[in-house]
């Protein structure tokens, strides 16, 4: 039987957090409960948290729990479920941000035991919760946006021939958008800091150019024509220079971010939270193949290279001094921490 069930909950917006006991909520049909071993904090846990932002959580209540990604082993099945059963490690994200309050409050990611939909779960095998965590929600971003949206093919399928341009490559997201890319079998062209040139090369990089550089559009153009644009950095300069790359005729490009930035009447800008496309069930195709095969293989044969991070004490009570100092911009890399502790 599971232990007490105890919550981070967020009371009002930009509020201090609130360690409260709830229930253990029960697996419904098509779910799995999850004893939560390691979340991973993120910058937009972070900024809703400490600036109260709306643009991707879409919390329609209080108290609210945050966070929609887990690693962790399964307590119990629903109705329904095959593939899984109890003592399965796993990785999963929830619709804790679907913008139903009851989900929220079940399928938050800031407690101890997490309801997650069963098609949104997958197995890790030997790979540690750390980085189970830590790939999961980047490299899913990086995925979605390049594969799902933007037409790239699977690994294996792509062609050299085919350029690909991943501004703001150093970040995890745009890291591994950089390894998908190159999996694919495509030539990667990148921007990111001088200093990240070996590292870039050694994730897939043809050619690493300094974003910083002032002509560093132009520097660009030798380098295409782009089949695949993207911005793992989403500020208004990054998207305005993809824009001027894909003149004159236009296309489409994905950002991590949004804004109101004035692009070319013949450029499409392709932005939404792409971590949580697969919580929608239009996107039930690329779901199961993400949670059914890629991610597993990723994890269990280590196609991806491990993430560094710092693991934190104190459980959930050292969230709100861990996401300020990610918000704060005070953390260089990623910070996990265990539930249970």
């Amino acid at each position: 039987m599971a232990e007490q069930n105890i919550a981070a909950l967020l009371p009002a917006p930009s509020t201090p957090l609130s360690l409260t006991a709830v229930p253990t909520p029960a697996p419904e049909k098509g779910e799995v409960l999850i004893k939560n071993y390691c979340i991973a904090i993120q910058p937009l846990d972070a900024k809703i948290l400490h600036a109260g932002y709306t643009g991707a959580g879409n919390l329609q209540s209080f108290p609210a729990v945050l966070g929609t990604s887990l690693a962790g082993v399964v307590e119990a099945v629903g109705e329904g479920v095959e593939g899984f059963k109890a003592g399965d490690r796993v990785v999963a994200d929830t619709g804790a941000y679907s913008g139903v309050p009851e989900k929220n409050l079940r399928q938050g990611c800031w407690q101890k035991y997490v309801i997650a939909g069963a098609k949104s779960v997958a197995k890790i095998g030997d790979a540690s919760f750390e980085q189970a965590v830590l790939v999961d929600f980047p490299l899913q971003t990086a995925v979605a946006a390049l594969h799902n949206f933007l037409g790239m093919g699977k690994p294996g399928t792509g062609s050299a021939d085919e350029k690909v341009l991943i501004w703001g490559a150093g970040g995890a997201v745009g890291s591994y958008a950089v390894q998908y890319a190159k999996s694919v079998g495509h030539t990667v062209i990148v921007t990111a800091s001088a200093r990240d040139t070996d590292r870039q090369k050694s994730l897939g990089a043809s050619a690493v150019l300094d974003y910083k550089s002032p002509d560093i559009v132009e520097q660009l153009r030798p380098h295409g024509p782009f089949r695949y644009l993207f911005t793992g950095s989403g500020d208004p300069a990054s998207q305005k220079a993809l824009a001027a790359l894909l003149q004159p005729a236009g296309g489409s490009f994905a950002s991590v971010l949004g804004g109101d930035v004035e692009l070319p009447e013949n450029v499409t800008r392709v932005y939404l939270p792409f971590s949580q496309v697969s919580q929608k069930e239009e996107h039930a195709v690329f779901r199961d193949w993400w949670y059914g095969d890629y991610l597993p293989k990723v994890l269990t044969e280590g196609l991806v290279q491990p993430v560094k991070f710092e693991k934190r004490e104190g459980g959930l009570g050292a969230l709100w001094g861990a996401t300020k100092e990610v918000f704060e911009g005070k953390i260089r890399g990623k910070v996990v921490l265990n539930p249970q502790d």
